[in-house]
């Protein structure tokens, strides 16, 4: 569709202004508003962007360049594949784009590029990722700083229910992003929540997760709530991951190369190398899936969370795992070492080059493990920070 085809259809739909937006590397949102009437000019040529936007750390402070010259402008090149009416906000619509050296130049550092880059590597040897990310996150009330609610109780009725507005609104704007919702429900810690949604392909599976963030930080402080994606954010209780499944798709057939139906677990050769990948990167792996010192305060016994490089059928305290009925279509392999803080772009841009090395070199994959991970001697131990993962 043409950009002035796509602006009537806006015009249209009541938006007066269009929301140009990137992620950066912490996975927040950085945008500008454009008016509709400048739009058709803007997606052509995107919009000029601070290019030291990539150089922030997570408060918005410039890392120091010492005596360098302070960033040029870059260009945010729309998307219009990305393009939805904001349901949450009126009159809004937005794009995300991808950060541009020169008009024809995108930049190596923006992490939707980088995830883009590999998975072109995939799609070159015939093969789609399909991947899809599970959410745990907080909700706090943005005057009090109290919890939405102060027990515990995972999956209660009550509590799935105690807030229906904030619910319903939110649920209801997620499919305007193609994301199409499993499940909500609470998680195992006071004002916990966990939204789960089906797979998606290639780069779409990495949009939507930073879209479902954004909606979820938006719908929220529209009812008194922030909604950090903080991994730890109270000591005492449980942390929030986020956790990615994985698969591929035959470019030719359509079928899952994860499939295998002769395998013990349906999982196939190919699946299995890819298993491989991400058990021999795992100390390196779990940086990009694990980016703040805060996220390494979630590596503990008993919590769902892994301690130790392993693998298990069915196994939460595992780094990766075999979920119960993956098999045939739904065949697929979970990574479970990220957090909530990390970025889905370069967490899935991570995972997956992790897979293809393992697929590409046929590494093998150890011993499953079938009881709690902390309690098996021997086992390699992950990085118990960030420094030590770097």
């Amino acid at each position: 569709m043409d950009v002035s085809t796509v602006t009537r259809l806006l015009a249209a739909a009541g938006v007066r202004w269009v929301r140009i937006e990137m992620a950066d590397i912490h996975a927040i949102a950085r945008s500008k508003s454009v008016p509709l009437g400048k739009f058709p000019v803007y997606a052509v040529k995107g919009v000029n962007f601070y290019g030291g936007i990539l150089l922030q750390d997570a408060s918005g402070w410039d890392i120091p360049q010492d005596e360098r010259l302070p960033p040029p402008d870059f260009l945010l090149k729309p998307d219009l594949d990305t393009l939805v009416v904001l349901p949450y906000a009126p009159g809004e619509a937005r794009v995300l784009g991808d950060l541009y050296i020169d008009p024809e130049t995108p930049t190596p550092d923006d992490p939707r590029v980088v995830c883009r880059r590999v998975i072109a590597r995939f799609l070159d040897q015939g093969m789609l990722p399909r991947s899809g990310f599970e959410y745990e996150f907080y909700l706090i009330d943005r005057v009090t700083r109290a919890r939405a609610f102060e027990d515990r109780q995972i999956c209660s009725t009550l509590r799935n229910n105690m807030l229906p507005e904030w619910r319903d609104e939110l649920l209801g704007s997620l499919p305007a992003f193609g994301i199409e919702v499993s499940t909500l429900s609470v998680e195992n810690a006071p004002g916990q929540f966990e939204v789960t949604f089906s797979p998606a392909d290639g780069l779409a599976a990495a949009d939507q997760a930073f879209s479902f963030r954004t909606a979820v930080k938006e719908v929220s402080r529209r009812y008194g709530y922030d909604a950090p994606f903080m991994t730890k954010p109270f000591i005492s209780e449980a942390a929030s991951g986020c956790h990615l499944h994985h698969s591929l798709i035959d470019l030719r057939t359509g079928k899952n190369l994860f499939a295998d139906d002769r395998d013990p677990l349906g999982i196939s050769q190919l699946g299995w190398h890819f298993l491989g990948g991400l058990i021999h990167h795992a100390p390196a792996l779990i940086a990009f899936l694990s980016p703040t010192p805060n996220d390494y305060k979630r590596y503990r016994p008993g919590l769902f969370a892994p301690t130790s490089i392993c693998w298990g059928p069915d196994n939460r305290s595992a780094a990766f795992r075999i979920p119960a009925g993956a098999r045939g279509p739904a065949a697929r392999i979970e990574n479970r070492l990220g957090g909530a803080a990390s970025n889905p772009y370069i967490a899935l841009a991570a995972s997956l080059a992790a897979g293809l090395d393992g697929i590409c070199r046929a590494l093998p994959i150890p011993e499953p493990v079938t009881v709690e991970a902390s309690r098996v001697s021997g086992l390699p131990e992950l990085p118990r920070s960030l420094e030590e993962a770097l």
